[in-house]
């Protein structure tokens, strides 16, 4: 009889323990615009790296990692105006840069793609 009732004690700590796990991602406000600049890879190219350089930080830059098709790269980019370069380093091709201005805030997604037009590389903002 005892050991019925250990189990079901067990059961219910463990059902309220992965409760209370759901409802702590859930309730998360801030998670959903971690990030507000997202580039996507539409090319057939497997990229080793998509990196994001800020003009003010020349020094250090976002990086993202293996981005295959249809992958999409996340970066959390400061509020305000940011002039920054995207540079897109494909495994067995040429690295290609491109430099932008956009306007970043939290409740705003800004997308970027990368496609091949006319057999070249090419970043463009999504419309």
């Amino acid at each position: 009889m005892s050991n019925i009732f250990i189990r079901k004690k067990w059961l219910f700590v463990f059902i309220i323990f992965i409760i209370l796990l759901s409802g702590c991602e859930r309730n998360n406000p801030g998670r959903l615009n971690d990030y507000n600049l997202l580039i996507t890879n539409n090319s057939p190219l497997d990229l080793k790296s998509i990196v994001v350089t800020v003009e003010e930080n020349n020094d250090s830059g976002l990086i993202d990692n293996d981005i295959g098709y249809k992958d999409i790269a996340k970066f959390h980019m400061k509020n305000g105006k940011q002039s920054f370069k995207i540079t897109i380093n494909p495994k067995e091709n040429y690295s290609v840069s491109k430099e932008f201005s956009e306007t970043f805030n939290t409740e705003e997604i800004v997308e970027y793609q990368i496609i091949i037009e006319s057999n070249e590389i090419t970043i463009q903002r999504k419309l």
